[in-house]
């Protein structure tokens, strides 16, 4: 513990309010990003819809510099790397990842459908 405090004492000091506004930033971009991954992933199904979660941690608002300037951050830097890392999100998508025929039955996989091999005594199995 003497570390910690020593890290703390020659580097920064604690301040409970600018943690509070950081922790508050940190939860509106994670949000942005969750939402950001989903409209990568299904992108036919939110392509008309906006998000206010996006617009508030990518569009210029008072409310966002006014968060940035409790947490002691610069709302410019700030608001830039977000953009950059959903942009980043959206180009680095992998659409090979999707499967050809999403809707493909359960039953026709090659996996579920092998062939008995006879050592079995179930009755649904013959």
């Amino acid at each position: 513990m003497a570390s910690y405090e020593k890290a703390l004492n020659e580097f920064d000091t604690f301040n409970p309010v600018r943690n509070l506004w950081r922790n508050v930033l940190i939860v509106a971009i994670s949000d942005a990003i969750k939402i950001k991954a989903n409209i990568v992933k299904f992108k036919e199904f939110y392509e008309k819809r906006r998000f206010h979660e996006l617009d508030y941690v990518t569009l210029p608002n008072s409310d966002f510099a006014k968060i940035c300037e409790y947490s002691e951050l610069d709302h410019n830097l700030v608001r830039k790397k977000i953009i950059i890392t959903l942009n980043n999100m959206e180009e680095n998508y992998d659409k090979d990842n999707m499967p050809s025929m999403p809707w493909k039955r359960l039953y026709q996989s090659k996996g579920i459908n092998r062939e008995a091999s006879g050592n079995h005594t179930a009755v649904s199995e013959l």
